[in-house]
C-alpha cells in the first residue's frame, strides 16, 4: 500500500511540474507588479504560478485555523472527560469489589 501511495505522489508531482513549464512558457511575456513601495518585474507565468501557490498556503493556513485546530481542540478535550469518567468509575468498581470482600469476609463459616 505504501508503494502505491509513493508512485501515485509521483505522477500528481510530475503532472504538476509539467502544467507549472506549460504554464510559464505560455505566458512568457514580462509584467510589472507595482506595490506602491516597491516595483516587481517578472514573467507572467511564473507570477501567476507565485499567486496561485501563495492562495493555495493562504488558504491551507486559513482552513487549518478555522476547521482543524478547533476540532483538535474539542476531541481533546472529549478525550479528557472520558478519561476523567472512567477512572471514576474505575475507582468506583474497586470501592465495590472492596466492600463486596470485606462483607465475606466477615462472614464465618461453620464446617
Amino acid at each position: 500500500m505504501s508503494t502505491l501511495k509513493k508512485i501515485f505522489t509521483l505522477i500528481v508531482v510530475i503532472f504538476l511540474l509539467l502544467a507549472a513549464v506549460a504554464i510559464s512558457s505560455l505566458n512568457a511575456d514580462s509584467i510589472e507588479l507595482n506595490l506602491y513601495w516597491y516595483q516587481l518585474s517578472l514573467p507572467l507565468g511564473f507570477m501567476l504560478l507565485l499567486f496561485a501557490c501563495a492562495g493555495l498556503l493562504l488558504g491551507l493556513m486559513l482552513s487549518w485555523v478555522v476547521w482543524i485546530w478547533p476540532a483538535h481542540r474539542n476531541r481533546v478535550y472529549w478525550q479528557r472527560e472520558y478519561f476523567k469518567i472512567k477512572q471514576s468509575q474505575d475507582e468506583q468498581q474497586k470501592q465495590a469489589e472492596l466492600q463486596s470482600q470485606n462483607s465475606e469476609s466477615s462472614v464465618v463459616k461453620m464446617p
